[in-house]
């Protein structure tokens, strides 16, 4: 898999992810639908989520890892909770 092909994956990945939280809101009236739904912030941090799984699954190409296409996509998918669990690792800086 090329690296565009496999960010593409990612990206479709990061898409159905964030589709799962507006299928959430099916159910309700569009009069009840959050306030954050019309926020820029929320759409921009959105689509650059959507992104960030297209580029981890870059980053692991380019890390000689051979991906399968449903590897991709649920990689892209799993971005939010992968990019959450690097930062929660990472040491606090100290300043003095």
């Amino acid at each position: 898999m090329g690296l565009f092909e496999g960010f593409v994956y990612g990206v479709v990945g990061g898409i159905l992810s964030e589709l799962l939280g507006w299928f959430r809101l099916r159910q309700q009236a569009p009069s009840e639908f959050p306030i954050w739904l019309k926020s820029p912030f929320y759409w921009v941090l959105t689509v650059l989520m959507i992104l960030a799984g297209g580029a981890l699954v870059v980053i692991y190409l380019r890390s000689s890892i051979d991906l399968k296409p449903i590897v991709a996509v649920n990689l892209g998918a799993s971005a939010p909770l992968i990019i959450g669990s690097l930062v929660a690792q990472a040491p606090k800086s100290r300043i003095d």
